[in-house]
């Protein structure tokens, strides 16, 4: 074929034509924010503004959030997304009209068993089962939850004390993942791990092998830059988690349910799986005393003549608390995990801190073998140094929301079906609600002092009726730990110790080759 007297062959014609239209298609959603009258940063073609972010994701949310202010727009390949940085409007969207930012964003792909799981569910069925899990968290329960707790600290005291007695260094990431690992496989699960000691335990290698994919992973990349090929990862049943690791997990949880049903009441284990095999039963109770006509979430249409609300649902199936307990291990493990390492390593760089600290827990633990939950409650210090930490350094550098209907916020028409996203990272380190924001001072989180600031400028765990429903189990599991640390040990940088420590640069904040210390001990 002949143009303008040059031959060109019709496969270079008709791969010029593939790549004007993929780039129609890549780019025909960058006109958005400009519509609305938003600032923010130039797209590029196909990735949007994911390329920029490579230099850290913590960095980028700052330097837009002072270049374009609290309110500016983001291209996620070529997903519009609405990027707050200002606390107020969090508080509007998370509370005030949490009626039009209901769900959290879906992923597209196949991902069972957590499509099941609480972070995924929408609307109603969200609204039940949060309900129905809620008092699985509650003061009552996680004093009940502080042995197990305890246990897996015993196994990490005993690591640390090998550590000081022969002077090697500990990298903190690795020994506080065992330490998460073995309580939440308790908690959660219902089994006893002793990663610390069994590396090679099948909880441990399956977890590890399940959680392990990254920004970067095939999966992932697809999702969000061609999207279009979603629906031929679901034809192919391709999710995020391989199928072996999942596998793995549903029998074990399937036997561990068989089991549980075999005990007498008096026997069984009080953890997170048998309060959700709890809720099943009495849901099946419920059914048999009164209640035969259900709408799609299991709860009666008429109910003594009366139309019921959907304030009770059918408990869990086994599918479910596979599902609850999977997102309670992938949601708990890194970011207490991280807590711990970015509290020790500020302990160690502040050892003015890290002594007011040990005083505070020698004081308390005076009258006391170990510490439950209402003992790490009466430390005061111990609770503004975490705050700080999580202020400083949060795990989650961001959460969204899905915007359900129409709706005006701070002025800013947000039409449905747009994805919006709080920059917590941005918030925490903006020089006007913390002063010298890369400084570690606790007591920000004296009571006067966070009475000063606005209450959703604080948002480790997010906010409003979707925030993390394990907050209190992280924190409880997160204290115990710090505090079998302290009360026995000091930590000190050493020759390994990365000093200022390396942020990760993706949407988690785990630091960049962990952290390592020398750990001596106080007895």
């Amino acid at each position: 074929m002949e143009f303008f007297g040059i031959e060109v062959s019709q496969s270079l014609i008709l791969a010029t034509i593939v790549l004007i239209l993929l780039y129609l298609y890549s780019t025909w959603t960058y006109s958005t924010f400009k519509a609305m009258g938003i600032p923010g940063p130039a797209p590029w073609p196909m990735v949007g503004n994911a390329m920029q972010l490579s230099v850290g994701v913590y960095k980028k949310d700052v330097e837009w959030a002072k270049k374009y202010g609290k309110v500016f727009g983001t291209y996620e390949g070529r997903t519009p997304v609405l990027m707050f940085s200002d606390p107020e409007i969090c508080k509007q969207i998370c509370v005030k009209n949490f009626v039009s930012f209901y769900n959290r964003r879906r992923l597209p792909i196949n991902n069972k068993p957590l499509d099941s799981g609480l972070t995924m569910l929408t609307n109603e069925n969200w609204k039940n089962k949060r309900n129905t899990l809620t008092p699985a968290f509650s003061g009552s329960k996680m004093r009940l939850m502080s042995s197990i707790v305890n246990k897996a600290a015993e196994d990490l005291v005993k690591i640390l004390r090998k550590h000081s007695e022969d002077g090697t260094p500990i990298q903190c990431k690795d020994l506080f993942g065992c330490y998460v690992v073995d309580s939440m496989a308790s908690a959660g699960f219902g089994i006893e791990v002793n990663s610390q000691e069994q590396p090679d335990h099948p909880f441990v290698k399956n977890a590890k092998e399940a959680f392990a994919f990254g920004f970067f992973s095939p999966v992932v990349l697809i999702m969000f830059f061609l999207p279009f090929l979603v629906p031929v990862l679901n034809w192919l049943n391709i999710g995020l988690f391989p199928t072996k690791n999942l596998k793995y997990f549903t029998d074990l949880t399937e036997q561990t349910i068989k089991m549980r049903k075999s005990q007498v009441s008096s026997n069984k284990r009080v953890d997170f799986l048998q309060l959700m095999l709890d809720a099943h039963d009495v849901y099946e109770q419920y059914i048999k005393e009164s209640h035969t006509e259900e709408d799609e979430y299991g709860v009666k249409l008429v109910k003594d003549g009366k139309s019921d609300t959907h304030d009770f649902h059918k408990g869990f199936t086994n599918e479910e608390i596979l599902a609850q307990s999977l997102i309670f291990f992938l949601a708990g493990y890194e970011t207490t995990s991280t807590l711990m390492s970015y509290v020790a390593y500020s302990m160690a760089t502040n050892p003015d801190i890290q002594e007011k600290l040990c005083t505070e827990i020698d004081d308390v633990m005076a009258n006391h073998e170990e510490p439950s939950y209402d003992v790490v409650s009466k430390m005061p210090y111990l609770d503004m140094i975490v705050c700080e930490t999580l202020r400083m350094y949060p795990p989650s550098l961001r959460f969204d929301r899905e915007c359900n209907e129409d709706v005006t916020i701070a002025g800013i028409n947000i039409k449905k079906g747009m994805y919006v996203t709080v920059s917590i990272y941005a918030i925490h380190h903006n020089p006007e609600i913390y002063p010298e924001p890369e400084k570690f001072i606790p007591e920000r989180f004296t009571k006067e002092e966070k009475e000063k600031r606005h209450p959703y400028a604080w948002l480790p765990f997010g906010a409003g009726p979707r925030n993390c429903i394990g907050m209190r189990f992280a924190l409880l599991e997160a204290k115990i730990g710090l505090v079998r640390i302290f009360r026995d040990f000091t930590l000190e940088p050493c020759a390994e110790t990365v000093i200022p420590i390396q942020l990760g640069k993706t949407g988690f904040l785990s630091p960049e080759g962990g952290v390592i210390l020398r750990v001596k001990a106080r007895r």
